[in-house]
């Protein structure tokens, strides 16, 4: 299987070396896309990934992505779920906004769920995070006005996997930082600040994005 990855280093820049752990040779930036050129290894304890001849990045600071998800028509969205957490207990889901030509156009942070409630379930009515697995747009290019925990704006989404969830979409979580049962949303996905929100929806306006994949670190969905 071959595999891109996203650098996803929080902001700051990554080393490439030229050997693991070795010798600084180059350095990338947050939101870079990257090919696997072979296998990881273990040198003391961390994990050293190939990107070329003589390139070496710590696997730790990659999101692995399946060649193929990228291969699927028209943009698409990448939520990846991470250990980071926000808000007193949400698990931060670092997105990638990608245009139809595979280029990263832009990256904000997503949660899911509520707090209390983060393991994703098929099971309607769990308020956990969407499962893992790709979703399609229901109508691609549409922003809908939408009031309340909704922040004002929502995008259908429906899964293309057997689920018992239903009425799910991408939003705006006003409640992200409330510190409450509330804290969250009740199974969407959802940007937790009012700037992450406008990225979002002018990515969703102008690119039209068909696809939304939500998957775990270095694993792709099927």
């Amino acid at each position: 299987m071959n595999l891109t990855a996203i650098v996803t280093t929080y902001g700051d820049t990554l080393n490439v070396r030229s050997t693991p752990n070795g010798e600084i040779v180059d350095v990338l930036e947050n939101g870079t896309q990257v090919t696997i050129t072979g296998d990881s290894v273990n040198i003391e304890g961390e994990m050293w990934t190939p990107i070329g001849i003589n390139r070496w990045v710590a696997t730790s600071f990659l999101t692995m992505i399946n060649s193929e998800i990228l291969n699927l028509p028209g943009a698409k969205i990448i939520a990846t779920q991470t250990p980071e957490e926000i808000a007193g207990g949400l698990n931060v889901y670092q997105t990638q906004l990608i245009d139809q030509t595979g280029k990263i156009i832009d990256q904000v942070r997503c949660v899911s769920g509520r707090i209390g409630h983060q393991i994703p379930s098929d099971e309607s009515g769990s308020q956990t995070p969407l499962p893992f697995g790709i979703y399609t747009f229901d109508a691609p290019g549409i922003v809908e006005d939408a009031p309340g925990e909704f922040g004002g704006v929502w995008s259908a989404i429906t899964p293309t996997f057997p689920t018992q969830r239903v009425g799910l979409g991408l939003h705006y979580d006003p409640s992200a930082f409330s510190n409450s049962s509330q804290t969250g949303t009740s199974g969407c996905l959802a940007t937790p600040t009012i700037e992450e929100r406008e990225i979002m929806t002018a990515f969703i306006l102008q690119y039209q994005p068909t696809h939304l994949i939500v998957q775990k670190p270095d694993e792709t969905p099927t």
